[in-house]
């Protein structure tokens, strides 16, 4: 497994302009320049953000893959997409997590 080498494609997304821009018009171009399994690859051409999560890849960087609306993700299908298979949490539902007060 190569969890580091979908982190640093995912960083590079973020921090340099151009390898962003490549990512956008030719994605399966650019993977092809680090050494994936064909389960990373697949995961990550096909914006499964939960296998990319089980996989091993960090959750904070996963977020700029919808930032970036790469691989049909968006804002709108992260969170469901980062959810898909874990077990039901009613918590997910809006305005039912527990709200927190601040002491001054």
């Amino acid at each position: 497994m190569s969890a580091y080498q979908v982190n640093k494609i995912i960083y590079l997304t973020d921090n340099d302009p151009d390898f962003r821009r490549r990512m956008k018009e030719n994605p399966e171009e650019v993977i092809d320049g680090y050494a994936l399994t064909d389960d990373e690859r697949d995961a990550l051409l096909g914006g499964k953000i939960a296998r990319l999560r089980d996989l091993g890849v960090h959750t904070f960087l996963l977020n700029h893959i919808a930032r970036y609306e790469l691989f049909g993700v968006n804002r709108d299908n992260y969170l469901e997409r980062i959810r898909e298979g874990m077990p039901y949490d009613p918590r997910f539902e809006v305005s039912s997590m527990p709200t927190q007060h601040f002491v001054r």
